[in-house]
C-alpha cells in the first residue's frame, strides 16, 4: 500500500524480478477509510508504470470512470472495479473496454451476488474478483471462509468465468481457494511482509501447481 507514486515504484521493484501481474490497490478515502497514491486522475498524470509487467488497478474509490482511464494511460491492462462505488456502471465498464483493457468487476461478500449477472451475462466484464475478506483497504484482514462457497457457486453458473480472489490469501488457505474454483489469486501481506519474497511467491506458486 503505497502513498506517494516513489513509494509505488519502490514496491514494485521488490518484486518485479519474478512476479508476471502485479494489482496496484488504489483508495480514495471515501469508498473505503486509506487513502493510496494514486488515487485520483490528476496525480497520475504523466506517470508511467515500468514495462513487461502486466499492471491491473483495482479500484476503490467512489465514481472510478476517470481514474481508470489514468491508469490506462499510464500502462495498466486490466481495471478492476469496486461494484459499490460505482454509478453508471456499464457505460464505465464499456468506455474502459473500447480502449482497449481488460474489466474486471470486483464485489463485496455482503453484496448480493446477483447485482453482478448482468455484467457476465452481456459480457460487459472479463472477470470478477471476489473479495475474501470483510473490511477492504487493509492488508493482513483475517480470510473469509464464506467466501469459498460464493467463488464455487459463481463457478458453477458460469464454468468459463475467470475468477480472481482477493483479500487474506495465504499458504493456508490458497488451495481450498483454487478448489473452490478461483483462477488469480491477490496476494499482499503473504508476500510483502516477508523478507524473502521470492520464496513466499514460489510457495505460494508451487501449492496450487
Amino acid at each position: 500500500m503505497a502513498d506517494e507514486w516513489e513509494t509505488l515504484i519502490s514496491q514494485i521493484e521488490e518484486v518485479i524480478s519474478f512476479a508476471k501481474q502485479i494489482q496496484i490497490d488504489v483508495m480514495d478515502g471515501k469508498l473505503v477509510q486509506p487513502t493510496s497514491f494514486p488515487y485520483n486522475e490528476t496525480t497520475l498524470e504523466g506517470k508511467q508504470l515500468p514495462e513487461g509487467i502486466e499492471f491491473e488497478a483495482h479500484l476503490m474509490v467512489e465514481n472510478p470512470r476517470e481514474v481508470g482511464l489514468s491508469f490506462i494511460r499510464a500502462g495498466a491492462k486490466r481495471i478492476v472495479a469496486q461494484i459499490e462505488g460505482m454509478d453508471d456502471v456499464e457505460e464505465t465498464f464499456i468506455q474502459w473496454g473500447e480502449v482497449g483493457v481488460k474489466t474486471g468487476v470486483s464485489i463485496l461478500l455482503s453484496t448480493p451476488i446477483e447485482s453482478i449477472y448482468p455484467l457476465i451475462d452481456e459480457e460487459i466484464v472479463s472477470s470478477v474478483q471476489i473479495m475474501t475478506i470483510d473490511r477492504i483497504g487493509y492488508q493482513g484482514e483475517e480470510f473469509n471462509e464464506s467466501s469459498l462457497k460464493r467463488i464455487s457457486d459463481l463457478r458453477a453458473k458460469y464454468p468459463d468465468l475467470l475468477i480472481t480472489v482477493d483479500g487474506g490469501v495465504n499458504a493456508q488457505n490458497i488451495v481450498k481457494l483454487r478448489e473452490s474454483g478461483a483462477d488469480l489469486f491477490g496476494v499482499g501481506s503473504a508476500i510483502m511482509k516477508e523478507e524473502d519474497k521470492q520464496r513466499a511467491f514460489s510457495q505460494l506458486s508451487n501449492a496450487i501447481e
